[in-house]
């Protein structure tokens, strides 16, 4: 499946730009099809209503609209959200095996000084596969992770305890069967990187944390961005290559939004596509796990763009901030190293090599030169 599916949308409603209010949040992911209960559309899944719901620990928090918009959350009624406390584990960031190097891609990955993200593939899940009983499928889901993939162990272990996680997850998936257990690692992975971000967050009046690894989380201040749908246009000029990707992040409520929302989705696809490759080889359901991340890295070479032409003063202060260079770097890199660890294996994308030829396009690529100064394929290697 190609399109984008909203399991929860963080997204700000009609009063909620007025009024002190709380969500709780989480951008489109992948999600499963076929043999799935899953959604089958980018728009399924808005929230409910503006009630809190406890996450993580399960606490629930509330945050003032007005004040996360005047803190710098960005024009739009951009805004913090709501979730609970929940202490992050510490871990080390362990060396993986390199993944395989990829023509199209502007670096190799892993390997000679390469950037590697530390997933260990060639253990075995065999046991964990025999053992496998649908009702502790939180409990596999952990345990795979641990064996595969550290980074993608620690946000979901950090966020055990989200009850979107216990309880409406497993409406999208057979949890009764170790491949609906396996298919689902993407979108928790993908979903709980928002959770754990927005909550790491609200204890940082004016800057937002975005979760890349173990010892590589990246705290940013909320500079004024303006909204994403400010590059609606360059997106579709010429024929879009991300209609549905455009549809869920860059149109209505959703694209008044601005970049602290655009660098988190690209952060829970970078993560979520981590957490499915790693277990590629017992993936039996294929999605647009690999278009995700394509969509949002040539999302972000656009902002730079107009950023760059359009808002120079906001350009000048980001590019100046060394930690938003550590969040663009890591992001390009990880990107970069999922996206080809993932392309020989079909069931890990759907209509994604138009949209990495953008990604690829000289003209955009040169905006990760010009706001590093340093060559792409070199920011791939060493962020």
């Amino acid at each position: 499946m190609s399109t984008p599916r909203a399991l929860r949308t963080l997204g700000i409603f009609g009063v909620v730009f007025l009024a002190a209010c709380a969500l709780r949040v989480g951008e489109g992911s992948n999600g499963g099809t076929g043999s799935t209960n899953g959604p089958t559309s980018p728009d399924f899944g808005k929230p409910p209503s503006v009630s809190s719901v406890g996450s993580g620990g399960g606490s629930s928090v509330t945050v003032d609209v007005a004040s996360s918009v005047a803190s710098g959350g960005g024009v739009g009624g951009t805004a913090d959200v709501t979730s609970s406390s929940a202490e992050a584990s510490s871990s080390v960031v362990t060396s993986g095996s390199s993944g395989s190097s990829v023509a199209s891609s502007s670096a190799a990955s892993g390997g000679n000084g390469c950037y590697s993200d530390g997933d260990t593939p060639a253990v075995s899940l065999d046991d964990l596969k025999k053992g496998y009983v649908g009702s502790g499928w939180l409990k596999s889901m952990l345990a795979v992770l641990d064996r595969r993939y550290d980074h993608g162990f620690h946000v979901l272990d950090a966020m055990k305890n989200d009850p979107w996680l216990k309880t409406d997850l497993p409406k999208y998936y057979s949890m009764s069967t170790w491949a609906g257990m396996i298919e689902a690692i993407d979108t928790a992975c993908h979903e709980e990187t928002h959770g754990y971000d927005f909550e790491k967050a609200l204890a940082i009046p004016g800057k937002h944390v975005y979760f890349h690894g173990t010892g590589q989380e990246v705290v940013v201040p909320k500079l004024n961005f303006f909204p994403r749908n400010k590059i609606l246009a360059e997106v579709q000029a010429g024929g879009s290559v991300t209609p549905s990707y455009d549809s869920t992040y860059l149109k209505g409520s959703q694209g008044e939004l601005a970049f602290i929302y655009l660098a988190d989705e690209l952060t829970a696809y970078i993560n979520g596509l981590a957490c499915v490759a790693a277990v590629v080889d017992h993936l039996e359901q294929g999605s647009s796990f690999r278009d995700g991340v394509a969509s949002h890295l040539y999302y972000l070479e656009v902002y730079l763009r107009v950023a760059r032409t359009q808002y120079p003063t906001l350009y000048a202060t980001w590019k100046a901030d060394p930690s938003w260079q550590k969040y663009v770097r890591l992001a390009w890199a990880r990107g970069h190293y999922w996206y080809d660890r993932a392309l020989p294996y079909p069931l890990l994308g759907s209509k994604d090599a138009p949209i990495w030829a953008r990604v690829q396009d000289p003209t955009n690529r040169e905006e990760i030169a010009l706001y590093t100064d340093e060559d792409p394929s070199v920011v791939a290697c060493s962020p």
